[in-house]
């Protein structure tokens, strides 16, 4: 299959709005290459359409060039790199990056001290290497989650999780706006409310939900820069390319209060 821009766009919304937790990825692949399938009439489901038309801000947001910052329910921080298809995860002694040329788990460990060494070991960073990916797989949302220790997911994913709930039992879903950011809040049969929001850069400002690794948390964007180099998707075992380039600080651009409000459906 041709891996054009087109097609990654295609790829990554079907991600998106499927679900990746329901569809699968060789679904998700198949759909995105336009791969014939069997019609049949299907009901309207507007919870599904609301989490699509939120997604779709996502997807062109998910293209663009930026370093984004986001905090956890339990206070973590995790920095955000992306320039698609390549995508970097950075926290306190983890690295996850995801390229087509290679994926990456990378984290700060402390060799057994030797019986004769008078100071104690220095930590150092090992990395495990995986087969280049193009696009969000379910089983690398659930590697994410769980490296950050299930309290962090990616921002497609996060969409995914509201797409899954929008196709259960008795649904119901909310709208409201956080700051200049449009949310969708979904519910449904034993699934508590979650809620997803995605500023109008295409950016996932705010998520209140279950991760991949099954536990609830809250993302909130911190600031993002609209740049990321290259060597954000290097592993930290790499060393960087010398550049005689002047470096200049990031402009930030913070995430807004959140506002009150919001409809029920």
């Amino acid at each position: 299959m041709a891996n054009t821009p087109n097609s990654q766009k295609k790829a990554l919304l079907s991600a998106v709005v499927a679900g990746a937790l329901t569809l699968g990825f060789a679904g998700m692949m198949a759909k995105s290459c336009g791969a014939p399938v069997k019609e049949q009439a299907e009901a309207a489901n507007p919870a599904l359409e609301l989490v699509d038309s939120l997604a779709s801000r996502l997807v062109l947001g998910l293209q663009t060039d930026a370093t984004i910052q986001y905090s956890t329910a339990g206070g973590a921080t995790v920095i955000v790199s992306q320039s698609a298809p390549r995508r970097a995860y950075r926290g306190a002694g983890v690295t996850y990056i995801s390229t087509p040329d290679g994926t990456y788990l990378c984290r700060g460990v402390t060799p057994s001290p030797s019986p004769k060494a008078k100071k104690s070991p220095q930590p150092v960073v090992q990395c495990d290497e995986g087969p280049g990916v193009d696009t969000m797989s379910p089983s690398q949302a659930r590697a994410i989650s769980e490296a950050f220790g299930g309290e962090f997911m990616a921002p497609e994913a996060a969409m995914g999780r509201l797409a899954t709930i929008a196709q259960g039992e008795d649904v119901r879903t909310g709208t409201s706006k956080r700051g200049d950011a449009q949310c969708v809040s979904v519910t449904a049969r034993g699934v508590r409310t979650e809620t997803a929001c995605v500023n109008p850069a295409g950016l996932l400002a705010y998520f209140d939900g279950t991760t991949d690794a099954g536990q609830h948390t809250q993302l909130t964007l911190q600031y993002t820069t609209p740049s990321v180099s290259d060597e954000a998707f290097l592993p930290p075992t790499a060393r960087p390319k010398a550049s005689t380039a002047p470096t200049r600080a990031p402009t930030r651009t913070p995430s807004p209060k959140p506002s009150p409000g919001g409809t029920e459906k």
